[in-house]
């Protein structure tokens, strides 16, 4: 950890750091957390994956979540450490036998299956009181932009006959389904209930618990989603109609959509030619995803001066590349910045604070975790309002 900071600007007269660094916000982060435990109608478990800092973890204890979704024995740890109160729930559906008697013994009793073979794996390593957490795919066309039911979830036939094997093992399963990643209509979540909802009918099994997964989105510069209380009220209804008249609790898993908003980057840039900037970070580092993204998670960014000075004026389009050798290392969209950015200004990225800090390779030996406390939000406001 850097330190703690009331501006950027503060932060870059202090340090004028030549390696990137990953800047967190805590009471934006409290802020969206505490709109999802108000606003979701159930239980918001913290999708650890999109970003594991202790600061985080610990903000959203503050806030008042006390659900994580883990899927590795380091986030187990993590969470072990600042939550102790915590409850885990294991949503990896292909896990080793190590890793299941890891998180046993560390006191998490929710695990994820999709398959027959993953059941039996997992109750052989554990008691009676696992609760398998069955894993329902979702056909393409969701609405999302990341598909995730291409590697996990099973087909409802699957699906019915995990669920009748673990009632007949004397367990209690549960299930989850995921919409897919940065899901742009609130419907999605309706449809993934019903399909669960019926295959749960078939199965002749009763839950009384369901996880609708994340995907969740954050509002990036080309967004074109509904305001999250759309998500809410969508889910919320649902719930009336489908789950709640069965006698199920909803929980959601939201990363991005808590996070995304929390943390931004800031890279310095290196050089400055007539139509491009080579930055000290790229798509090797915290600006990782948006080489998938690409225009469906298009960054917003400014640029500061070398005392952190919000510049301005004529803007011109620069294609902006990362710091290694490799020619491909570059922002998949050109930045318009003002024609008089130079070499030692700063381009602060923001919506990074999901997967931005977590997908950084050390690709060519450049790499950087440093990470400063921000108090301002990105917009330079002193206030935090979750809506």
């Amino acid at each position: 950890m850097t330190g703690s900071y009331p501006s950027v600007a503060a932060f870059i007269q202090a340090e004028r750091p030549e390696i990137p660094v990953h800047l967190l916000r805590p009471r934006r982060i409290e802020a969206m957390a505490r709109a999802f435990v108000a606003g979701f109608p159930g239980d918001t478990l913290y999708a650890v994956k999109c970003n594991a800092h202790p600061l985080v973890l610990e903000t959203m204890r503050r806030a008042g979540i006390r659900h994580f979704d883990v899927a590795s024995p380091m986030e187990i740890e993590r969470v072990a450490q600042c939550v102790p109160e915590g409850v885990m729930f294991y949503h990896h559906p292909a896990k080793t036998p190590g890793q299941i008697g890891l998180a046993w013994r560390s006191g998490v009793r929710f695990f994820a299956v999709d398959c027959l073979a993953e059941l039996e794996k997992v109750a052989g390593l554990t008691d009676g009181n696992m609760r398998p957490v069955v894993r329902l795919a979702i056909p393409k066309g969701s609405g999302a932009v990341y598909d995730l039911s291409t590697k996990f979830g099973a087909p409802p036939e699957i699906f019915e006959a995990v669920l009748r094997r673990a009632a007949g093992m004397g367990l209690k399963p549960t299930a989850t389904f995921h919409v897919g990643s940065q899901c742009l209509d609130p419907q999605a979540f309706r449809l993934g209930l019903e399909l669960a909802c019926r295959s749960i009918d078939r199965s002749g099994i009763g839950i009384d618990w369901m996880d609708i997964g994340g995907g969740f989105p954050a509002y990036y510069r080309l967004t074109r989603a509904p305001p999250l209380p759309a998500y809410f009220e969508a889910i919320a209804q649902a719930h009336r109609e489908l789950t709640a008249p069965r006698g199920i609790r909803l929980a959601c898993e939201p990363g991005r959509a808590l996070m995304a908003e929390g943390g931004s980057l800031l890279a310095r840039i290196n050089l400055r030619k007539p139509d491009a900037v080579y930055l000290n970070d790229g798509i090797f580092g915290g600006l990782t995803e948006t080489y998938w993204g690409k225009d469906q998670l298009s960054l917003p960014f400014r640029l500061l001066d070398s005392q952190g000075r919000l510049k301005a004026g004529p803007a011109g389009s620069f294609t902006a590349f990362g710091p290694t050798c490799d020619g491909n290392d570059k922002l998949p969209w050109p930045l318009d910045l003002p024609e008089n950015a130079a070499e030692g200004d700063y381009v602060e990225f923001n919506l990074i604070g999901a997967y931005g800090r977590e997908m950084a390779a050390r690709y060519n030996g450049m790499a950087s975790e440093r990470v400063a406390v921000i108090d301002a939000d990105f917009a330079g406001h002193q206030s935090v309002e979750a809506f």
